[in-house]
């Protein structure tokens, strides 16, 4: 009975052992058995199971993303000056307009008719206060609400203006031939343009003498 309890604990002790070296498996044999009894012998083996395959477990790699780039915005324009849009009645007119010497004796010049008042380079015609059909005209230049200077130095009877562009006025001029009525003369007309160039105002055309006399 001592014999196989000592065996038991030899065998236990052998086991120990070889837990005890890291896992490592190590065969354990039991060689003594009871008498009139086949030896058996037993081998002990630590069991390690299969490591899991663990490839498929690697999420994949996100396809290459491309963020959509935005275009950048347009500047904003910057607001230009203020449109300047002097009337008939403005003082920039009405003073142009006395600085003319009376035609008649202390009789003024007054504005009776304007271009597009909005437009850049524009005009106005004057006449006396007290003005008659063959009564002389000036016609004035104005731009951005500066008063520029008149299409003649003199004024001139039966003229008028009859179209007008962003940079140029064209004016008809008219005069008598015989002894038709002042208020229907057969002379002309002559269309003669006026171009403001952003620094003084040019006369296109020539006069005819049956105008400058």
């Amino acid at each position: 009975m001592k014999r196989l309890l000592l065996v038991g604990l030899s065998v236990i002790a052998l086991v120990a052992c070889g837990d005890s070296d890291g896992g490592t498996a190590t065969a354990v044999s039991e060689s003594s058995a009871a008498p009139g009894q086949q030896n058996v012998t037993q081998t002990i083996a630590p069991s390690v199971g299969a490591l899991p395959d663990v490839s498929n477990q690697i999420p994949a790699l996100p396809p290459q993303v491309r963020i959509p780039t935005v275009p950048a915005a347009e500047p904003e324009a910057l607001p230009g000056p203020p449109v300047v849009c002097p009337g008939i009645a403005s003082p920039v007119v009405t003073d142009a307009v006395a600085s003319f010497s009376p035609y008649f004796d202390d009789v003024p010049w007054v504005a009776y008719e304007m271009g597009d008042p909005c437009a850049s380079f524009t005009w106005v015609s004057a006449t006396s206060e007290r003005a008659t059909a063959s009564s002389p005209d000036h016609h004035l230049f104005f731009d951005d609400g500066v008063y520029l200077g008149t299409a003649t130095a003199e004024p001139y009877s039966f003229s008028s203006v009859v179209d007008q562009s962003f940079d140029t006025v064209t004016v008809n001029y008219r005069w008598l031939v015989g002894d038709e009525a002042f208020a229907a003369p057969e002379g002309g007309p002559v269309a003669i343009r006026y171009r403001w160039n952003g620094s003084q105002v040019t006369m296109l055309d020539a006069l005819p003498p049956e105008i400058t006399g």
